[in-house]
């Protein structure tokens, strides 16, 4: 297995999954129900999934990185960009587009059941805008938690020795085959050396 806390990272944060489908179902129960409530989740899969569906197909995030901060590819080191080359080699697009269809069912399942939650939006401002606003950043989470997930999984299984054997992911291609977004930041956990 490859050992990397940034990669164990994303994984681990399939954890938050449940807070952030519970934030979708919150969401959905805001306020009252516009008469064509199909309509509000093509605009949440469109603007909450779409996006983060394309980016991970296409072009996915370096995931050398936390929360807003990245690794700029200048300051990574040479095992980060050999594990670059694996992710770019081992990801599965189809393993991604999977993940995109089972989102769209688990919202229409929490679509389904969001009325019992709600008690829960009682007390708050009851505009519906607001709900949906909330309902799209939640499912837009969820999505980035599992498509960061699915494109990283099939490198993890890897062995260390994979890792080493692989030249690195040159410098000049990295921006081009991965997004690397975000506020440029130093290590934040010390490199692994095994």
């Amino acid at each position: 297995m490859v050992f990397d806390p940034y990669l164990w990272l994303h994984l681990v944060g399939l954890a938050l999954l449940p807070l952030t489908l519970a934030l979708v179902a919150i969401a959905l129960a805001w306020g009252i129900p516009l008469p064509f409530s199909v309509l509000e989740l093509v605009a949440i899969v469109l603007v909450g999934g779409v996006p983060v569906w394309v980016l991970q197909i296409l072009r996915p995030w370096q995931p050398f990185g936390f929360l807003i901060f990245q690794i700029p590819p200048e300051r990574m080191d040479e095992r980060q960009k050999q594990i670059l080359r694996l992710i770019q080699g081992t990801r599965q697009p189809l393993l991604n587009a999977l993940g995109a269809v089972v989102m769209v069912i688990l919202l229409w399942q929490i679509a389904h059941y969001s009325p019992l939650a709600t008690g829960v939006s009682e007390g708050f401002l009851h505009w519906r805008i607001i709900g949906l606003g909330l309902a799209i950043a939640g499912f837009f989470l969820s999505n980035v938690i599992v498509q960061m997930s699915l494109t990283l999984l099939p490198t993890l299984f890897l062995s260390e020795s994979t890792v080493t054997a692989i030249d690195p992911h040159p410098n000049v291609s990295i921006r081009r085959d991965f997004a690397c977004w975000g506020i440029p930041m130093g290590q934040i956990f010390p490199s692994v050396r095994l």
